[in-house]
């Protein structure tokens, strides 16, 4: 990768997998604009990054992911399922930009109800996790942002907000290293250990860790539905586009 590659991707990707605007779409998209063929191996690999953004960000709330493992694991359910079944006509949308438009705007919609949910305070139980983890499997799809959705159903079905977004990237380990484990012999064809493919690595880690600590606090604050106008304008313009 050159040098426009590398911060492209690093950006995307550092920021877009925790801002609820999708991060395997703008990937998808910033695949297409660069005249790269989209490569789910790129988007796993990069995904891979933002993990450990993941994991450093919450280093001292690693009590609370055991303590919820049981949560974690039903929730988590039904994108094992559907990413190992589907996997290859996953992989058929994601390098069919056309859908783009469709997805982003389905982001927006989402986001921007967000605005409306009255925060309570409810306790997790079984069904709710397997709710999370359904509304989670629709970040498959390119466009379709899953901390957004994670948030949105989380706060629909009466967590709060903290709750919400700890939960939300307690799913994204479970799920990040799945799609690792499904991917991980595509990731060798990138040459990972190329000097371009290193530093967008590391710098794709320090966004990350940037875009967790803004999501969190816009949460908090109840603003998480103003991210909905950029996804809503980016499919009105795709519309246009594609």
């Amino acid at each position: 990768m050159n040098l426009i590659q590398v911060i492209t991707f690093s950006l995307t990707q550092g920021l877009a997998e925790f801002l609820p605007i999708s991060s395997s779409g703008h990937l998808n998209l910033a695949q297409h604009l660069l005249n790269i063929e989209p490569s789910i191996a790129l988007d796993v690999f990069l995904n891979t990054a933002t993990l450990l953004s993941v994991l450093f960000f919450f280093r001292k709330k690693i009590s609370y992911f055991f303590k919820n493992l049981k949560y974690i694991i039903v929730a988590s359910i039904p994108i094992a399922i559907i990413g190992f079944f589907f996997k290859d006509s996953l992989d058929s949308i994601f390098s069919n930009v056309s859908y783009l438009p469709y997805f982003f705007l389905l982001t927006s919609l989402i986001i921007f109800s967000t605005r409306f949910i009255k925060v309570k305070d409810k306790k997790k139980t079984y069904l709710t996790a397997f709710i999370i983890g359904l509304f989670q499997s629709l970040a498959l799809l390119p466009g379709v942002s899953r901390s957004g959705t994670t948030i949105f159903i989380a706060l629909l079905l009466g967590l709060s907000s903290i709750e919400a977004f700890n939960f939300s990237f307690s799913l994204f380990i479970p799920a990040s290293i799945g799609a690792l484990i499904l991917s991980g012999r595509e990731i060798t064809s990138l040459n990972v250990l190329e000097p371009s493919y290193l530093i967008t690595f590391l710098l794709t880690f320090l966004i990350g860790i940037f875009a967790l600590f803004i999501l969190q606090k816009t949460l908090i604050k109840g603003r998480l539905w103003v991210f909905s106008v950029y996804t809503f304008l980016l499919s009105l313009i795709f519309f246009i586009v594609f």
